[in-house]
């Protein structure tokens, strides 16, 4: 049982992470070719803000990222303070973190991104659902993560955040 919640707990923060930086939308656009024009979107530029998480625990978190047709990477900065509970697998501080990642915003929407998927963490199947959305305005970003564990965990952590552009 402690290498599941060890393996849940580090997954449930890497997949905020990749959500929250990009991670892999469902919905991807077409790739462009090397003489299409640059479009700049709107995940470009550095967010800052705040993660909240179990037991009203929450964390600085930044974001870096350029958005260049379609495409997001970046780079995520997560502090101090997020506290996890899975439930029966465990709970825990979580340590600060640097993350990279990167992915695609939707087709048909260059202000979110859309993923559901799933990982094996020690022989247990994890659903995710990561969610994120630029503002109209540019200047804010809103993300949320909900991680389906197993049943025996007897709970579903979810963490959200709202940044606002400092860049």
């Amino acid at each position: 049982m402690k290498k599941i919640t060890i393996g849940v707990l580090s997954v449930v923060m890497l997949l905020f992470g990749l959500s929250t930086v990009t991670a892999f939308a469902a919905e991807g656009q077409a790739s462009t070719s090397a003489n299409a024009a640059v479009n700049v979107g709107p995940y470009e530029g550095v967010f800052s803000g705040v993660l909240y998480g179990d037991n009203n625990s929450r964390a600085p978190i930044a974001l870096q990222m350029t958005h260049r047709n379609g495409v997001v990477n970046g780079r995520l900065y997560l502090g101090e303070g997020l506290y996890v509970n899975a439930g029966r697998c465990g709970k825990t501080q979580i340590p600060p973190m640097v993350q990279s990642a990167n992915g695609r915003t939707l087709a048909n929407n260059p202000n979110k991104m859309i993923v559901n998927t799933s990982l094996n963490v020690s022989g247990f199947d994890i659903g995710v659902d990561l969610t994120s959305t630029v503002s109209a305005d540019g200047q804010t970003l809103s993300a949320g993560t909900s991680i389906d564990l197993p049943w025996i965990c007897g709970r579903d952590p979810s963490y959200s955040g709202t940044l606002t552009r400092i860049q």
